[in-house]
């Protein structure tokens, strides 16, 4: 049971990290500014509580507030700020939600053929890597951001899921904790995306750092272990 809880704790802040890693990359790539990878420092305050957490706590977390869930917070609520002011206006397709690929799936398997048959293994992989990397890079900024707000709601209610917390509750107290928060997730998403994307909210500067403050308010209600 113990390996279980130290398993649990490590994996979930790793998925915490990566998914934090890859909105730092989504904006550096927006904007353009490799100075935008300073926000990938913020992940260490999650590596120290996670030492923390494992040499003091053994893995499991407090009672009432989960610190690990907070500094995810902190993690990754500056990028998705940043990919929400700075809306691009890349097209889109004709379809709302529809993906833009201009690199196609046969000229992937050329290039990874063509890397396969003159260098090592290593070097294929880290350049089959980077060909997947420019692909996703092609995805309209749009689709982005709305993928991290869906992944990033996704991960908290499954992270509340998978961190061991510091008492005990029973089946019927964590599926209903559970069931709130996906309802909560549910709610602020649809408060994020539907006003977001209105027209006239969008030329308003003020308008958009407004919805976002209110988006981060409730956000902090996910640390909170209310069961």
């Amino acid at each position: 049971m113990e390996l279980m809880v130290l398993l649990n704790a490590v994996v979930t802040r790793l998925l915490f990290v990566l998914h934090s890693l890859i909105g730092v990359w989504r904006v550096t790539a927006v904007k353009k500014e490799p100075k935008y990878w300073l926000l990938a420092l913020l992940n260490l305050l999650l590596c120290l509580e996670t030492g923390l957490t494992l040499k003091f706590k053994q893995g499991r977390g407090y009672k009432w507030f989960s610190p690990a869930i907070f500094l995810y917070l902190i993690c990754t609520v500056p990028s998705l700020w940043l990919l929400e002011i700075h809306h691009g206006t890349q097209y889109c397709g004709n379809e709302p939600g529809a993906v833009q690929v201009n690199v196609s799936n046969q000229d992937f398997n050329q290039s990874r053929d063509s890397i396969r048959g003159s260098e090592g293994t290593d070097h294929h992989i880290i350049q089959t890597a980077k060909v997947f990397v420019n692909q996703l890079s092609t995805i309209c900024e749009t689709v982005w951001t709305l993928a991290l707000h869906q992944t990033f709601l996704l991960l908290l209610v499954v992270g509340r899921w998978l961190l061991p917390i510091g008492v005990e509750i029973t089946r019927d107290q964590l599926s209903q904790l559970l069931l709130m928060f996906v309802g909560t997730a549910a709610d602020i998403l649809e408060f994020a995306s539907e006003t977001l994307d209105i027209e006239d909210v969008r030329k308003n500067y003020a308008l958009i750092n407004a919805i976002l403050a209110v988006w981060t308010w409730s956000m902090l209600q996910f640390p909170l272990d209310l069961a």
